[in-house]
């Protein structure tokens, strides 16, 4: 018997699993968010997720029936929140940096070839893959970077590692501080990014693509960061121009199999279309993707900031993400 037929499907359900997780990096999320119950999941492994409750300055454990969620670990007390420095617009306010939530209710396939892969022994294998879902969704719905694998901090020393000889100092030359403006997940997106995650839903490559390029250019990586985000203008231009392949002129239908970015834009261009950013915005990004893979160049600090924006811009008003009763609808 293979390992797939010795997983069955009927879930283990003599006991009810529970855990604190510690996100390996906080998510903004708004207050309404806390105190609830949603449910979630990877692949064959179900479960709920509790939000912690509001109660300040670190908020409190969810609240269950029978189960006592401790709120001191190691002598410590359990932070569930925490209020970083940050800008948070008005009309997303109040929010909080969501540190901790837990997991319960747990529902996973018995694997009879090993008896010893209980529910959460399983829940222990995916909640990596879990969050990675749940972070991607919620880069994607608010432009917060959230890799845990390769961190930007709000506070960075200045000449670290360098001991001067001459002349001399003692200590750091200084600490650098970012006041990042901070676009929280709302209670509806949350629970609409993890039902997502439970039924495997991934979001429009589009959107993974310009993510990646704004994570990109958070860390200086310019190259990368051009080079993602016309592969993903050029992904988005092209489903427009299929979706309104009734628009275009015959001659620019034929033009459309298998045409570069430079060719999408010149075909929309000459069949009259209109977006909300401008076709030499497009055609400047363009250039700059040829640039940094046929030359190896990469543009300025200020350059890619401003196809990053146009890219940004134009996918905003191009791609919806369905089901979602959210902001971005």
């Amino acid at each position: 018997m293979n390992e797939m037929n010795a997983v069955e499907m009927t879930p283990h359900a003599s006991e009810t699993v529970t855990a604190i997780y510690e996100l390996p990096v906080p998510i903004w999320v708004s207050c309404a968010a806390l105190g609830g119950i949603f449910s979630s999941g990877y692949g064959r492994v179900q479960f709920d997720v509790a939000m912690p409750e509001v109660r300040p300055p670190v908020s409190g454990p969810p609240a269950f029936e029978g189960i006592e969620v401790p709120e001191c670990l190691n002598g410590e007390v359990v932070a569930w929140t925490t209020e970083y420095a940050a800008h948070v617009p008005e009309e997303f306010q109040p929010a909080t940096a969501l540190r901790r939530l837990v997991i319960t209710s747990v529902e996973a396939p018995t694997d009879t070839g090993r008896a010893w892969r209980r529910p959460e022994q399983q829940l222990g294998e995916i909640i990596k893959f879990w969050f990675d879902r749940v972070r991607s969704w919620a880069e994607i719905f608010t432009g917060q970077d959230l890799d845990p694998g390769h961190r930007v901090y709000d506070a960075e020393t200045l000449g670290a590692g360098l001991t001067f000889i001459v002349p001399p100092h003692e200590g750091d030359l200084g600490v650098q501080l970012t006041t990042r403006r901070i676009r929280p997940v709302t209670a509806a997106e949350w629970r609409f990014i993890l039902a997502a995650v439970r039924d495997g839903k991934e979001p429009p490559l589009e959107r993974l693509l310009i993510r990646d390029a704004n994570a990109a250019y958070a860390r200086g990586f310019y190259r990368r960061a051009i080079i993602d985000a016309a592969a993903a203008l050029e992904l988005t231009l092209v489903r427009v121009l299929e979706e309104r392949i009734e628009e275009l002129p015959q001659r620019q239908r034929d033009r459309l199999e298998g045409a570069t970015l430079g060719v999408c834009i010149n075909i929309a261009r000459v069949s009259g279309f209109e977006f909300d950013v401008t076709f030499e915005d497009l055609k400047r990004l363009s250039e700059a993707r040829n640039n940094a893979v046929h030359r190896a160049q990469a543009p300025d600090h200020f350059v890619t900031v401003s196809l990053l924006q146009v890219t940004g811009d134009f996918i905003q008003s191009s791609v919806r993400i369905r089901g979602a009763s959210t902001d971005t609808d």
